[in-house]
């Protein structure tokens, strides 16, 4: 069975707090998502860390927003990929 994030085009920002950002990043690879660092037109997932969720401020989240790639906060993104 394909992992929810198969094929998707994955953003993380922010401090995470279940680990360390590398380690999100790996699973994701693992689970068949193409990470990246910055948020562009192909992004279909913007996963974002505790500081992230609360700051206007973040460039990959405004930018996130005004493109409508969908964003989702740690836990939502761990309860996604656990099925």
């Amino acid at each position: 069975m394909a992992s929810p994030i198969d094929g998707k085009k994955i953003v993380f920002t922010g401090k995470m707090e279940s680990g360390e950002r590398e380690e999100l990043v790996a699973e994701a690879t693992a689970l068949g998502a193409d990470v990246d660092t910055a948020v562009s037109g192909h992004t279909d997932l913007l996963v974002c860390g505790v500081q992230t969720a609360h700051n206007a401020q973040s460039t990959k989240l405004r930018k996130a927003q005004e493109i409508g790639v969908t964003v989702l906060d740690e836990a939502a993104y761990l309860e996604l990929i656990a099925g």
